[in-house]
């Protein structure tokens, strides 16, 4: 089947990356400060935080270690977090929900700035009473924006495009499968799914996990679980469970299934078999 996306509205400088490797060029030239600010865009699922995990966590090894910010994070953690952190790789994840915060935004809209020393200040009592981090100061923290879609940014966020090398990572069922197999610990659930690519319109990585968790506790029909989740057309999810049930040795057989859960015909199973193996 041919994979079929829906391409966010992205601005028209953003850069269209679809090899994990080629992703990784980018994020080490912000762990080496060449960059100053990287925005990543991209559908969820497709491992791009963990990827940028994986790059920092490769630095930290060898310098003083990066920091990591998600959607939750509150104003005086990220103060405190940037001061403890200065001058190193700095990460917003789920960047919306931070620049959705107002508190956030006046904390964030500096450190963004692609000058190379920005200076930071949180005026509170918890930052002026001497036992914390002080209300200002000075950072040279390249910084990576991470966000699933950009339809979606909100306008604090949107006036940072200017100033941001734009990243959307868009990479093929294929190559997310690839990424998979270097951490999917069960070859049944990796092969099963990776048997069916060509049906799903995109691929996720949280459904390998979803479908290990359902086996480990012990779903027989699992097959048959994932299969709803990586096709959207009901009956299309049918005929791949019954193409994949090998008790079920011919299409005839199938057939009489098919009819039963769905109530269509033979001409209906054979046009989405088709559709299977386009």
């Amino acid at each position: 089947m041919t994979r079929i996306t829906v391409q966010p509205a992205l601005p028209g400088d953003a850069i269209h990356v679809t090899m994990y490797t080629d992703l990784d060029r980018y994020i080490e030239k912000i762990v080496d400060h060449s960059l100053d600010l990287l925005l990543i865009i991209g559908r969820h699922g497709t491992g791009k935080s963990e990827r940028v995990k994986r790059c920092l966590s490769a630095s930290d090894q060898t310098s003083r270690p990066s920091l990591y910010v998600e959607g939750h994070a509150q104003p005086f953690g990220i103060h405190h977090g940037l001061w403890m952190h200065r001058d190193q790789p700095v990460v917003l994840d789920d960047i919306d929900k931070l620049y959705a915060n107002p508190h956030c935004v006046r904390l964030l809209k500096p450190l963004c700035d692609t000058r190379s020393t920005k200076r930071i200040s949180w005026l509170t009592n918890a930052t002026m009473n001497g036992l914390g981090p002080p209300p200002s100061f000075e950072t040279s923290s390249p910084v990576i924006l991470i966000a699933n879609e950009w339809r979606s940014i909100n306008a604090n966020v949107r006036a940072l495009a200017d100033r941001a090398i734009i990243v959307h990572f868009d990479p093929s069922n294929e190559a997310v499968h690839r990424e998979v197999a270097s951490w999917c610990p069960d070859d049944e659930v990796y092969t099963f799914i990776g048997a069916h690519l060509r049906a799903a319109s995109f691929v996720s990585m949280r459904w390998y996990s979803k479908a290990l968790r359902l086996r480990r506790a012990g779903f027989h029909d699992w097959r048959s679980i994932v299969l709803q989740m990586m096709l959207s057309d009901r009956m299309l999810a049918v005929v791949a469970d019954l193409i994949a049930d090998h008790s079920l040795g011919t299409d005839r057989a199938r057939i009489e299934v098919f009819h039963e859960r769905t109530g269509k015909s033979r001409a209906t199973y054979y046009r989405l078999k088709q559709r299977l193996s386009m």
